[in-house]
């Protein structure tokens, strides 16, 4: 779908960047354009014009810290730009640490000679050693499962020995543009509403936020919404998933189908519905096994919404050539396969599938010149609603958005005039497989 009309905040008297810079509102309209939004309104307000502090500004800004946003902040930070990344939670790691989505999935698949191969590595390869080492990994090497807390710690370590800036309970809530162009996001905190600034962007918010706010056009994919948790005192029970710490499972809970992850009211309905499922179907499990050391150890902090938005990019990934091994020039990474998909009345099962290729046509939205999208929102048809989604393949995405949001900011060039073979000679030198 093409998005509604987006209200667009224009700034005026924009000052140098810095801690010192004000953004100062447009008035609006006597009839302001409405919000897009996913809920039913019951009438509008205006908002009045203020001004809003430039409270930091870097080369590249990247939103949301969850796989694809931690790759793309330590890449862009490792290609000499400097980084801010913003993350709404107090952790980082998203649906994989939060959402105790732990096993990290689309790392393997066939590679042309019919040989299992590990596609993922990069900034990934590197969080897996560190936990290994650690004795925090288990169920390696076809989808290795991690200890969320550990991975925690790994992920702030990283961080912040590539020198990004991390700023966590900052919700992004708005963009100022000039013309198509971003020129700053607007941040709720607790310090107050503020403004980042950036010469280029990365969307990794899981949602497209930023491409939404932008004026991108992108899809609307409703899919279940559903929950992981762990429960502990489970030592030699076969129930869910084993973690790197015994006794510990991960568990999994599928929710209702094709549920809207935009809706508040609709997240809350679940969050709480789910709760009481998670407390009640371990009591089940101690009273079927008999086990009275059973008990609930962790619900998620953050539920599982698998789709929102989904970008309508320059290029699109498809599962047609995914499985028939379609080569791109502008190739910037592969991902692998995982679970069973049916396509076209066949289904493929993932030791018959192939490797395959990311396009960064894929990352790039079709007018924006300083934003790129990674992880689950970049552009796919619903083929790969699966994989393309896969923790393992969002850092593949976020790696490459980061180095190209790096290389664009560095020559002060937008987006989609990013040098391709430069861009994959960057990768390379960053263990990305291509």
């Amino acid at each position: 779908m093409k998005r509604k009309d987006f209200l667009k905040i224009t700034a005026l008297g924009v000052g140098a960047f810095g801690a010192g810079s004000l953004l100062t509102n447009a008035a609006l309209s006597d009839s302001p354009q409405k919000v897009e939004t996913p809920l039913e309104t019951e009438g509008w307000l205006q908002e009045p014009p203020r001004q809003i502090p430039v409270v930091a500004s870097a080369d590249v800004v990247v939103a949301g810290g969850g796989p694809a946003g931690i790759a793309a902040a330590i890449s862009a930070a490792r290609e000499g730009a400097s980084v801010i990344l913003i993350e709404r939670e107090y952790f980082l790691g998203g649906l994989w640490t939060g959402g105790l989505v732990l096993p990290v999935l689309d790392t393997r698949a066939l590679n042309a000679e019919g040989e299992m191969t590990a596609v993922v590595r990069g900034v990934w390869s590197e969080i897996f050693d560190r936990a290994l080492a650690m004795g925090m990994v288990t169920n390696f090497p076809d989808s290795p499962v991690v200890d969320p807390e550990a991975c925690k710690y790994i992920l702030e370590q990283m961080i912040q020995e590539a020198g990004v800036q991390l700023i966590y309970n900052s919700h992004a809530s708005q963009l100022i543009m000039s013309g198509d162009r971003i020129q700053a996001i607007i941040v709720e905190t607790k310090s107050g509403r503020v403004a980042i600034q950036g010469k280029t962007y990365v969307d990794c918010s899981g949602d497209g936020d930023l491409m939404n706010w932008a004026g991108e056009e992108f899809d609307i994919r409703k899919h279940d919404i559903g929950v992981m948790y762990r429960i502990g005192g489970a030592h030699g029970l076969n129930v869910g998933t084993p973690t790197p710490i015994a006794g510990v499972r991960n568990m999994w809970m599928r929710g209702e189908s094709n549920e809207d992850g935009l809706n508040v009211f609709n997240q809350t309905r679940l969050e709480l519905l789910m709760r009481k499922r998670m407390w009640e179907q371990t009591q089940e499990l101690k009273a079927s096994t008999g086990r009275d050391d059973i008990f609930l150890l962790e619900t998620p902090s953050l539920l599982g919404v698998r789709l929102t938005r989904v970008l309508k990019g320059k290029g699109q990934v498809t599962f047609e050539g995914a499985i028939n091994r379609k080569v791109y020039d502008d190739v910037i990474g592969y991902s692998g396969a995982q679970d069973n998909v049916v396509y076209n009345g066949i289904t493929y099962r993932p030791h018959e599938r192939p490797i395959w290729q990311i396009p960064y046509s894929a990352l790039l939205p079709q007018r924006c010149p300083n934003l790129l999208v990674a992880g689950r929102c970049i552009s796919f048809d619903e083929g790969l609603n699966y994989d393309a989604r896969e923790v393992g393949t969002c850092f593949v995405t976020g790696q490459a958005a980061g180095v190209a949001s790096a290389l664009a900011a560095n020559l002060r060039s937008s987006v989609q005039e990013v040098n391709i073979g430069k861009l994959q000679e960057s990768l390379r030198k960053q263990n990305v497989y291509l």
